[in-house]
């Protein structure tokens, strides 16, 4: 059954489900909200822009103001949203950042707690403040990074929060487990979007792409439907689960770096 195209019935059918996407005002988490509602799911969308109302018109959701490094600002988005649901079919904790440049000796502690306070600790205060509006049965969907088990040299800080936020999906797939409610990571790889901010610079998406085992940048509307899946009933015996669609990233060397080594090393 193809994702592309609503289903009438069936497992991967998500018309009527009530979903809320944090960070949903841009990249993969607009592109989310606006597959999902496409496919007649109830969204509400969560972020700190001022004109977070009118890019939730545009696709047919509805916008809460969120915050999810304030205890206050959630608090109270989760409140406005219970006026909307008074059940949650799917918790997408999507808000994230990626700030920091440069090695241990450059790193500005200032920005490395920013990353954490926003990737991990935004995640859990999110879960905590949400969880209880989701249904027994429920999913909650994070997103995550390969970044989190792919070491790369200047990347300790957002890789660190990734890697947290694995362990912590295994965990609360656990504890929430009795209630049948299933938590598993997404983990997407290059995607062209405002934070990993590739547009014009040709030079870093062709070694990003290599790194690929398909040699592909991907867009974020192709990330949705892996979280369609994720929210439909398709994916009820998955939890604790890291579902990664990074082109094999995480897999190990793509035949470009491999070759581009083997010239390197020829060369010398």
């Amino acid at each position: 059954m193809s994702l592309n195209a609503p289903a009438a019935g069936g497992l991967f059918d998500v018309s009527g489900r009530r979903v809320v996407v944090t960070g949903g005002t841009a990249g993969i988490g607009l592109a989310v909200a606006e597959h999902l509602v496409a496919h007649g799911a109830q969204v509400v969308i969560g972020g700190r822009r001022s004109d977070g109302e009118t890019i939730a018109a545009r696709i047919g959701a509805s916008f809460v103001l969120m915050d999810v490094t304030d205890e206050r600002s959630t608090a109270q988005a989760f409140e406005r949203v219970a006026e909307r649901f008074d059940t949650l079919d799917a918790l997408i904790l999507n808000a994230g950042v990626n700030l920091e440049h440069g090695e241990i000796e450059s790193l500005d502690a200032a920005v490395f707690e920013r990353v954490f306070d926003v990737n991990t600790v935004g995640v859990a205060r999110s879960l905590r403040l949400g969880i209880g509006a989701v249904r027994d049965g429920g999913s909650v969907i994070v997103t995550s990074s390969p970044a989190g088990s792919v070491a790369v040299s200047g990347m300790a800080a957002y890789a660190g929060s990734k890697a947290a936020i694995d362990h912590m999906v295994r965990v609360w797939a656990m504890e929430l487990g009795p209630r049948q409610i299933r938590v598993n990571a997404v983990l997407p790889g290059i995607v062209e979007t405002e934070m990993t901010d590739l547009a014009g610079s040709a030079p870093t998406i062709e070694l990003i792409r290599r790194m690929t085992a398909s040699g592909t940048v991907r867009q974020p509307d192709e990330m949705a439907p892996v979280f369609h899946f994720l929210v439909s009933d398709a994916s009820a015996s998955l939890t604790g689960s890291l579902v990664g669609c990074h082109d094999g990233i995480s897999a190990g060397f793509s035949q470009a770096v491999i070759s581009s080594l083997a010239a390197g090393v020829a060369s010398d």
